[in-house]
């Protein structure tokens, strides 16, 4: 878990005792991570790979629904190795969608790049931490 994350992480300290949770990531920020990760060749999810261009906004809540009106596009390395062009296309979509974050299929859901990945995370449910992160 890192600060940056959620509204409720703010001052997330590295050691948790009440919880003995460890968070040693807890000050790095999205930069640092795809950062270190293109420094040192960290494999990551080929879900990273990919752009969801679309013609109109769909909303959050909606994007996890087969048959959309996007086109999903391999982008041949993560998305933030992209230029904007790569991931909007030629001509480029007025909406393109990327996944930052995965959790599971049910509450996961593509963000714009320039949204938080939080932001497609836990659409359609009232809680904003899976259950490993609330014990």
């Amino acid at each position: 878990r890192r600060m940056n994350q959620a509204a409720q992480r703010v001052s997330l300290d590295v050691w948790e005792d009440g919880k003995r949770t460890l968070n040693p990531l807890a000050g790095w920020s999205w930069s640092d991570i795809i950062a270190y990760a293109d420094a040192k060749g960290v494999p990551v999810n080929e879900g990273h790979n990919f752009a969801y261009r679309a013609q109109a906004p769909i909303e959050a809540t909606k994007r996890h629904l087969p048959n959309l009106p996007w086109e999903k596009v391999p982008l041949g390395k993560p998305f933030w190795q992209c230029t904007e062009k790569e991931i909007k296309g030629d001509p480029a979509a007025p909406i393109t969608y990327v996944f930052k974050s995965f959790g599971d299929i049910h509450t996961t859901v593509p963000v714009e790049p320039h949204e938080s990945e939080r932001a497609g995370r836990f659409v359609r449910q009232a809680k904003t931490e899976c259950g490993i992160h609330t014990r």
